[in-house]
């Protein structure tokens, strides 16, 4: 039998050699489709579980963003295999602080209080000695101390204006009565400071208040301290528009936003958002303006901002909305550095090696700012423009190569092209030592709006959101002094009421210099011994 194939064999075997070549290259493009899909499968379940476990974090773990300090160093190698000098060219700074002393009590108690002697005697049948039955004899007492406290004291302040009258019947004289917060009104200054800080500084809201000055025997109505804080705040409204003016003549500021909730009965839901801005200044007006937007347009913002000029600490939604964009460069974004890093450290879990070594960068320059925190400003501005640049520098060409590697939807992809997208008002800090690194100076300040959010959950109407602005801004601004806050704001409303000094007088850091009893200096003493604290742990931390 002949084992030479026929022509149409063949042809036939070619015919299925050639389906078969069809049938594998079908099969190549699905598998490599199959692995596509599972790729991203992989990267939208990474992406997924990172927001679960940041999710979770959020609600159930710890808030601090520290970055191990042994993972500082991932990618830094000693030249031409030099081995890494393990004393460091830092120079290290001796920092000395006062450790509170540990132990029971306290030492004396505050002199200015007043005290109630309270005597805890024999009975007169116990003062007979049981063995001779002679009466004892008073030898001597032993006295402590301990804090007592009653409901507030609320009194009524009983106003007594004499007439008088000419003999000779030429009229009738009388002193002027004393002005109050509102016209003919029956609350004084010092109950009107008191419902305000409890709102606006304490976080009550007013019902609250109605149950605490009930147990004081004065039961009030809520509309009646709503109006004591709209009297209160049109009162205070031209020192808020004092310390907005200064404000805006400065060339540095911080800003910010919160979302609440506006009661609104047109609104299908019957509530909508509306939005605080924090304008905080700095050390040329170190006050802090609170402004209400019923939106989140760039209109509120951009009306704010339409006479300043300068440098603007934002998020990148500050840059975004156009609202510096379209100044014709006369405000400067300037971003912050901490949004971005939050960014990496949210992508731990799901890209661990890419996180850390970003997170190292961060921590060098982070590391830099430590060191001229208390440096004048050229002086840092120095450190950065030789210390700080190169970081940075090395930083950008390390994002670009890992954005041509990540996925852009991933975790650390959307890291990293925030940080590449809005990299020129992220390192234009480095231009000038008054600009901060971050904005979270003016992120804490807003932290006590958002804290009292939680309590009175709503704004109740629209014109009660320009009025709480004004009671916060004059709040805010004294707290930053560590100023007593009754006392200043007591004073601050009468001296309105009465236009009895210059305003000028009365701004907080102003009045913080003449009135320096004042100063709640146990708030700046812990604050000193925090950051002394901190600075020694950086510290000890780069030695290594």
């Amino acid at each position: 039998m002949s084992t030479d194939a026929s022509p149409d064999d063949l042809n036939a075997q070619q015919r299925q050699l050639q389906e078969i070549r069809e049938q594998l290259t079908q099969m190549q493009h699905v598998l490599e489709q199959t692995l596509l899909v599972c790729d991203e499968r992989g990267a939208e379940i990474a992406r997924l579980k990172a927001q679960l476990e940041m999710l979770q974090r959020d609600r159930y773990g710890r808030r601090s963003e520290r970055h191990a300090p042994e993972q500082g160093r991932l990618f830094e190698e000693p030249a031409d295999g030099a081995e890494p000098d393990d004393e460091g060219e830092v120079p290290t700074e001796e920092i000395k602080y006062r450790r509170r002393r540990r132990g029971y009590g306290w030492g004396k108690l505050p002199p200015h209080l007043p005290r109630e002697e309270v005597l805890v005697d024999l009975k007169e049948h116990e003062r007979r000695c049981e063995c001779c039955g002679e009466t004892l004899v008073r030898i001597g007492e032993d006295r402590h101390e301990r804090v007592e406290l009653e409901p507030a004291r609320v009194f009524v302040k009983v106003i007594v204006r004499p007439k008088y009258a000419c003999p000779h019947k030429h009229g009738v004289q009388q002193a002027p009565a004393p002005p109050s917060p509102a016209p003919g009104g029956r609350f004084d200054f010092g109950f009107t400071a008191h419902v305000v800080i409890s709102k606006i500084v304490d976080h009550l809201p007013l019902y609250r208040q109605q149950d605490i000055l009930a147990r004081s025997g004065l039961p009030l109505g809520r509309s009646t301290l709503c109006e004591i804080m709209a009297h209160a705040s049109e009162l205070l409204r031209p020192l808020a528009e004092l310390m907005q003016e200064r404000l805006l003549l400065s060339d540095l500021l911080g800003a910010d936003d919160t979302p609440v909730r506006l009661l609104d009965a047109t609104h299908p839901e019957g509530v909508r958002l509306a939005r605080f801005w924090l304008f905080r200044g700095f050390a040329a007006a170190p006050y802090n303006i609170f402004r209400f937007h019923e939106s989140r347009s760039r209109d509120g913002p951009r009306e704010f901002l339409q006479n300043f000029r300068g440098v603007v600490k934002v998020d990148a939604y500050g840059v975004d909305d156009g609202v510096y964009l379209s100044s014709n460069g006369r405000i400067i974004a300037s971003c912050c550095m901490a949004h971005a890093r939050r960014k990496f450290d949210a992508a731990k879990s799901s890209h661990p090696c890419i996180a850390a070594e970003a997170l190292a960068y961060f921590q060098q320059l982070y590391d830099l700012e430590d060191q001229a925190r208390l440096w004048e400003p050229e002086a840092r501005r120095q450190l950065r423009e030789c210390e700080a640049t190169p970081v940075l520098n090395r930083f950008q060409d390390w994002l670009a190569e890992q954005s041509r590697l990540a996925l852009p939807r991933s975790v650390v992809g959307e890291a990293i092209g925030y940080t590449l997208r809005q990299w020129t008002p992220l390192t234009n800090y480095v231009e000038e030592g008054r600009r901060p690194i971050d904005n979270n100076d003016t992120e804490r300040d807003l932290r006590a709006l958002t804290i009292g959010r939680k309590n009175w959950l709503f704004v109740g109407h629209p014109q009660a959101g320009p009025r709480a602005a004004v009671l916060y801004a004059v709040a805010a601004s004294a707290a930053r002094h560590d100023l007593d806050l009754w006392a200043y704001l007591r004073a601050a409303l009468e001296h309105l009421a009465r236009d009895d000094v210059p305003l000028t007088a009365l701004l907080p850091d102003v009045w913080a210099e003449a009135h320096p009893e004042q100063i709640r200096t146990y708030r700046q003493h812990e604050r000193e011994a925090r950051a002394a604290a901190e600075r020694s742990r950086r510290a000890r931390r780069r030695r290594k």
